[in-house]
């Protein structure tokens, strides 16, 4: 079985000879950004010998704004970006010529919320909360035409290279941030459209829930989204592990997960036998249909290729074992 069947088998809960592997992370160097990230996305892929590859937006997070948009008001009037802007026109070059470099895997590219954009561009947790609190009317007005951008860089993405899907990243439902009431009234709309737009354009794609800050979310909130592949922090939600998650999420739904990406994880500082270990007791929990293996957010940026192929040797190991 090749690299892109097995994963795409694994998405639709079917049999596959192992369970795939799936890692990513950021290439923020300056010579990583000078080459748009592609040989850099792909010798990551190569060297940790994966079957599967979510590009990062690594240069791209933040909305082009021409001006200071430090403040709520600031954003108030901004208007779409025109069609042959960098920011469209660039990151479909990097997803064209991955996809055209990697002749054997399933690849993906990530999308964010327009709430998220804006948090990123404003490089703040605590600022896009105070935009929130300050004026939702000029933040909606600001939202509303990153989402379109938004869904004009995935048709394009989908529609002109070649990639599997999209991966979605939720954020902003932390523990410490909305109440749940707030989310649901104020950011769930623009999940689900966002998440209906990309479902409309392939039927393999991801949702990521993220927790890079380590702060817990409200799962709770995501539960009943659309999605058929769920990536979500095993090892900050300490009461959701593979097993647990397999009744949490909806019937069908494909686990991808199970290592910690930070430096105190088992894969960032891990002999080859306690990874080896762990990824096997995280396949026990899990089982072998409908799982692909991933952290729970993006690796360590110096994170060694030859521990990630450690995750893949276990997969291939476990299977053997288990077909006797």
């Amino acid at each position: 079985m090749n690299k892109h069947t097995r994963v795409l088998n694994a998405m639709k809960q079917k049999t596959v000879d192992r369970v795939p592997v799936a890692f990513y992370t950021h290439f923020m160097t300056p010579e990583a950004q000078k080459n748009n990230t592609v040989p850099e996305q792909i010798a990551w892929f190569e060297e940790c010998n994966m079957d599967c590859l979510c590009i990062e937006t690594d240069g791209y997070m933040q909305y082009p704004k021409g001006r200071d948009v430090g403040r709520i008001f600031d954003w108030k009037g901004i208007r779409n970006l025109p069609k042959d802007h960098a920011y469209f026109c660039g990151q479909v070059d990097r997803a064209k010529r991955i996809r055209e470099g990697i002749r054997d895997g399933a690849v993906f590219y990530m999308l964010f919320t327009p709430f998220s954009t804006i948090k990123h561009t404003i490089d703040s947790e605590k600022g896009i909360m105070d935009f929130y609190r300050e004026d939702k009317e000029i933040l909606a007005e600001a939202m509303k035409v990153i989402e379109e951008d938004t869904f004009r860089l995935a048709d394009r993405i989908m529609g002109e290279t070649g990639i599997d899907g999209l991966f979605v990243s939720l954020q902003n439902a932390g523990v410490d941030k909305f109440t749940g009431e707030e989310y649901t009234e104020y950011l769930r709309p623009w999940d689900m459209r966002l998440l209906t737009h990309v479902n409309s354009l392939s039927e393999y794609n991801i949702v990521h829930m993220c927790s890079w800050t380590g702060i817990p979310n409200r799962l709770e909130l995501w539960r009943d989204y659309d999605y058929q592949t769920v990536n979500w922090a095993v090892n900050v939600e300490k009461n959701l592990d593979m097993r647990r998650a397999r009744s949490y999420f909806r019937p069908g739904t494909t686990l991808m997960g199970g290592f910690d990406n930070r430096p105190q994880g088992v894969l960032y500082k891990g002999s080859e036998e306690e990874i080896k270990a762990y990824t096997k007791g995280q396949l026990d929990l899990a089982g072998e249909v409908g799982t692909i293996l991933c952290g729970d957010c993006s690796l360590q940026m110096d994170q060694s290729r030859k521990k990630v192929r450690y995750v893949v040797e276990a997969c291939r190991e476990y299977a053997s074992e288990h077909r006797k």
